[in-house]
């Protein structure tokens, strides 16, 4: 989407802000999705009778990692749109959309189910950016007023479409989910799972797209300040979310219920907590250039790559790992068995302690490949893609 610079070298610092972010969120990220497969199958961190504050909260910060995405996608989409006519972006990024879907059908399906079959196919983060950025061609055209405009109307208002659900076999039973409403969707051994629904995410990308020409401007940290401080409104009289918090037996498990949030769909709570923030940090890193920036900036520079790399390294481990169980590797083959009750897998897993040295080895291992990765490319092509 965007031609990358070299670490080390002296760079843009709205840019070098942006990946750090990136890629240190990417990081937290892939610190959940080692929790996914090395912690016990199947656990919940969102289930207050069962879970602890150690795994909801690493469950709790990857929340940050996807809104981001969306948004700095967003203002990556204007700058580049700035060379170009309104004709060219709407092909560029119908081409680009296109692009993302087939990766997440083809690609990044396959990396978390590793079944040639292809028995679970699911919207993730991947496909779902690829669907916002093709809607997003279209309303382009829009004045960037207008679309920020409509965009906060859709983040503050989709919510109240949650209790819209089809009932019949009709196309918008098919499609509402896509657009709203998680779901799981089982036809004999196939899954199809939709988790990023389209509305919620693409009103973030394009608000991202809308305020592009405005992101060195010194809005980021009273923004920031402004939806943390709605957040707390809002959670405190329970609106905006379709999961009240309610208070428990403690205030540990009341402040768990408090910031338990709503990702699928993700709601107005969920985006004020998780954005609120980041644009804090976006305001206060814009001139952060040492050793452990540039550790960072390596993966939000090539943040797809590193993304899919992460998930087929994860998902190998927690294979081989099964080798020394007595468990058949094949277990490790993700279809819609492999969450019922009574598999192979259900007393599987390691604490979370365990999960998080794996997850510093799987970081430094990224690393060394993201390292390699982007000194062939710019070798190769002169730039890093993706």
């Amino acid at each position: 989407m965007k031609n990358q610079i070299t670490p080390e070298k002296s760079v843009n610092t709205e840019s070098n802000s942006k990946e750090l972010i990136l890629g240190i969120l990417l990081t937290v990220a892939i610190l959940d999705h080692t929790r996914l497969f090395f912690h016990y199958w199947n656990t919940n961190p969102g289930n207050l009778d069962s879970t602890t504050p150690m795994l909801f909260f690493t469950r709790f910060i990857s929340h940050f990692f996807a809104p981001t995405v969306f948004f700095i996608t967003g203002t990556y989409l204007f700058q580049w749109s700035q060379r170009k006519s309104s004709r060219q972006v709407f092909y560029k990024m119908l081409l680009l959309a296109f692009l993302l879907i087939v990766v997440e059908l083809l690609i990044n399906n396959f990396l978390w189910t590793f079944d040639f079959q292809y028995r679970t196919i699911g919207l993730f983060i991947i496909g779902a950016l690829g669907l916002s950025i093709g809607l997003l061609a279209f309303l382009q055209f829009m004045s960037k007023k207008i679309l920020l405009i409509f965009s906060i109307f859709v983040l503050i208002g989709h919510h109240l479409l949650d209790g819209l659900v089809p009932k019949d076999d009709s196309l918008t039973n098919i499609l509402w989910p896509i657009l709203h409403q998680q779901q799981y969707i089982t036809d004999g051994e196939r899954l199809f799972v939709i988790n990023y629904t389209i509305i919620p995410w693409f009103a973030i990308l394009s608000s991202g797209y809308a305020v592009g020409h405005l992101y060195k401007r010194k809005w980021l940290l009273p923004t920031g300040i402004m939806l943390t401080a709605l957040f707390f409104i809002l959670r405190g009289i329970n609106f905006g979310d379709p999961q009240p918090w309610t208070p428990e037996e403690t205030f540990v498990k009341t402040l768990l219920s408090f910031f338990s949030v709503t990702k699928y769909p993700a709601s107005l709570n969920f985006i004020c907590i998780t954005l609120g923030p980041v644009f804090i940090f976006l305001h206060f890193i814009k001139d952060v250039q040492n050793r452990v920036s540039i550790f960072f900036i390596t993966f939000g520079s090539s943040p797809l790559f590193t993304y899919l790399l992460s998930t087929l390294m994860i998902h190998f481990a927690a294979m081989a790992g099964l080798c020394f169980t007595g468990i058949s590797i094949s277990e490790m083959v993700t279809t819609s068995k492999s969450y019922e009750k009574g598999n192979e897998l259900s007393n599987y897993g390691y604490p979370l302690g365990v999960v998080y040295l794996l997850w510093i080895v799987f970081v430094f291992l990224l690393y060394r490949c993201c390292k390699f990765y982007q000194s062939y490319t710019r070798r190769r092509f002169g730039k890093v893609w993706f």
